[in-house]
């Protein structure tokens, strides 16, 4: 994937990233076993969080699967309050808090309304209200963003009754229609491994949506969802099945179109061009993000954009070009993928 300096980053900042890099190359043997073991997301960074080589050997970072192994201890939200596995339910049993309403088909807490099956026991539905509110954390402390509305969200019975619902098939993990939502059902994205980015990408995407006045380019919106819920090491492995059909890589229009279009009504080609458009955008997100400044950068542009400044005025202030020119950058027709698209199985639930 080949590196360039965005025209808009200071030369100080492309040094520090540069720094960084050479870091990330050099991490201990140890830490190069697992992609839990990257770098998290923060807003100081350091970026990039890992080079091509290391991402050849590890994949992407990945660290919404930690709480599975034990040890898990929740974090500390904005609010002071704990976020996060475990911050809602311990040993099987709710713990109070304020605002959180338990009822026996519906679960509440801050924006989330989450509606399922009565035979469900409370910490069976809980888990997937605490991914949503430790997701709702990241966002302000990432981007700044809270949540302004309430999130009416739908489990369904089984992955049947998902498709009943919403016409998609499971490698879509939610359907979001303003203000109401279905997901993947929450016990079947738990058998995944998918539970964390399943909750977070639905948070984020939603998150987005409520604070920006003009909508992004898909690429980007669909990138940020994809790369603020870590999905990526995720879609690497997905493109190994499609790799011996042809090439993977695609520009930022057919991105946008493949994201802008209704459901393929062939489920295997929706599967395939779905998961390559997101891979893709994922892609240009990365090297936006890890290479072109950072969450300082981003946070920059999309506090503008939030503000009503438009979106090419905001584009040139941060990164030097608008939105066209920003995506031509980010082609990765043209920039390529990290390690050549070494094909590996990462498993990154697994714990190292």
């Amino acid at each position: 994937m080949a590196r360039r300096s965005s025209p808009g980053v200071p030369a100080a900042v492309v040094l520090v990233l540069g720094l960084a890099a050479g870091l990330a190359g050099a991490l201990p043997a140890a830490a190069q076993l697992h992609a839990s073991q990257l770098p998290p997301l923060t807003f100081e960074g350091p970026y990039p969080r890992a080079s091509e080589p290391l991402i050849g050997r590890v994949g992407f970072p990945d660290h919404l699967h930690e709480y599975h192994w034990g040890g898990w201890t929740p974090e500390t939200g904005p609010d002071g309050q704990p976020v996060g596995p475990g911050s809602l339910c311990q040993a099987r049993q709710p713990l109070p808090r304020e605002g959180l309403v338990i009822e026996p088909d519906t679960k509440r807490c801050g924006p989330w309304v989450l509606h399922h099956h009565p035979g469900y026991a409370d910490c069976d539905m809980l888990p997937c209200v605490e991914l949503l509110e430790w997701a709702r954390a990241r966002m302000w402390n990432l981007v700044g963003f809270a949540a302004r509305d309430t999130l009416h969200i739908e489990n369904p019975n089984s992955s049947a009754h998902y498709l009943e619902l919403t016409g998609q098939g499971v490698w879509r993990l939610y359907q979001l229609d303003g203000n109401r939502a279905v997901i993947e059902p929450f016990a079947v994205l738990l058998a995944r491994n998918l539970d964390g980015h399943g909750a977070f990408m639905l948070a984020i995407d939603w998150i987005l949506r409520q604070n920006l006045p003009q909508p992004l380019p898909l690429w980007l919106h669909q990138g940020l969802v994809e790369y603020l819920g870590e999905d990526g090491i995720h879609l690497a492995d997905y493109m190994a099945e499609f790799r011996a059909k042809g090439p993977v890589l695609m520009g930022p229009a057919e991105i946008d179109a493949i994201l802008a279009a209704p459901l393929d009504p062939d489920q295997g080609r929706d599967r395939e061009r779905f998961r390559k458009a997101c891979y893709n955008a994922f892609l240009m997100t990365w090297q936006l993000v890890e290479y072109e400044g950072g969450m300082h950068a981003l946070r920059d542009f999309l506090g503008q954009a939030a503000a009503g400044i438009p979106l090419d005025q905001a584009a040139r202030s941060v990164y030097g070009q608008d939105l066209a020119g920003l995506a031509a950058f980010l082609d990765p027709l043209v920039g390529g993928e990290p390690a050549g698209g070494l094909v590996f199985n990462a498993n990154p639930h697994r714990q190292p």
